[in-house]
């Protein structure tokens, strides 16, 4: 018999190119779906680069969206 878990499982993406970027969006949404089993927050270990003048984790945090590896597509607010 299996033991469930008290628990709740973290979940992070590490990367945030096109690959994390379109996983996170997925990861994200997954998350939120079973969330008895998981923190809602889902960090994304982003490496750091500036576009127009300002810095690629503020730009996600702020928009929700990847304007250089994924632009057009929202990622989870979670992520």
């Amino acid at each position: 018999m299996l033991e469930t878990m008290a628990e709740k499982l973290n979940v992070c993406i590490v990367g945030s190119g096109n690959w994390g970027s379109a996983i996170a969006k997925i990861i994200g949404a997954n998350v939120s779906k079973y969330n008895n089993k998981f923190v809602q927050r889902v960090p994304m270990y982003v490496y750091e680069e500036i576009i127009n003048n300002q810095k690629l984790t503020s730009i996600i945090n702020e928009l929700h969206e990847n304007i250089k590896y994924l632009p057009g597509h929202k990622l989870p607010e979670n992520v």
